[in-house]
């Protein structure tokens, strides 16, 4: 270094002298970690040329960069999933709680708008019965807006006609921007479970359904305790 050359500092204010002198005074620091190889940039004297070994250390790295970010996706997705099947487990155990159809109708919505962020829930079962719940003829017109629903019981996701959403939303309709349709259904269907939010990509129909169908099949089964007949 010359007198006109000033000693640069790191973060943590490491004198860039002081890291030379230890390697200086250690030169088998590097065998002794050689993880560091592959994050270090060491050029090589040949001009614009490549050696082999700064080539392999380039690609290890980036294949490491690329590996650690799909570790890290993966590690998020195991947690978003472990907090999902708590909130699945919570909302059945308070399902088998409720006292009556009513109660269990009241559960689920709940449940769904205070532990699962949804902006509305509509619950349609299949019958006839008392006010305090929503029914649905399993003739009515309005069920010719969703074609096959009824008999290939499987979670649809994406942004849903304007006529199927003014029937299953009713004056919320136009704030919906994507939603979720869950048929309830224990060995036959009971009834139609609408979770609509207003953001619209929140669901899509690339997205998975395991956990859908597991709610329909859950809450399709509670349900079907306290129905008539």
């Amino acid at each position: 270094m010359t007198s006109t050359q000033q000693p640069r500092f790191d973060a943590d204010g490491i004198d860039e002298a002081g890291v030379i002198e230890y390697l200086l005074q250690n030169p088998d620091f590097l065998e002794r970690h050689p993880q560091l190889l592959a994050e270090l940039r060491i050029p090589h004297p040949c001009g614009p040329a490549v050696s082999l070994l700064e080539h392999q250390a380039r690609v290890l790295r980036e294949r490491n960069r690329i590996l650690q970010a799909r570790l890290d996706e993966l590690l998020a997705v195991a947690r978003d999933n472990d907090r999902l099947a708590d909130r699945i487990h919570r909302l059945t155990l308070e399902l088998m709680d409720a006292q009556n159809l009513e109660a269990a109708v009241f559960c689920l919505k709940d449940e769904l708008r205070s532990n699962f962020q949804c902006d509305a829930v509509t619950v349609k079962l299949l019958g006839e019965g008392d006010a305090a719940v929503d029914w649905v003829r399993p003739n009515a017109a309005e069920l010719r807006a969703f074609p096959g629903l009824l008999n290939d019981p499987r979670p649809l996701c994406g942004r849903l006609h304007r006529e199927q959403l003014e029937f299953l939303f009713g004056d919320s309709a136009t704030a919906i921007g994507s939603a979720a349709l869950v048929p309830l259904a224990d060995g036959q269907v009971v009834g139609l479970l609408a979770v609509g939010s207003y953001q619209p990509d929140r669901f899509h129909p690339g997205m998975g359904t395991v956990f859908l169908r597991q709610l329909g099949a859950t809450a399709g089964r509670a349900l079907r305790r306290h129905l008539r007949g």
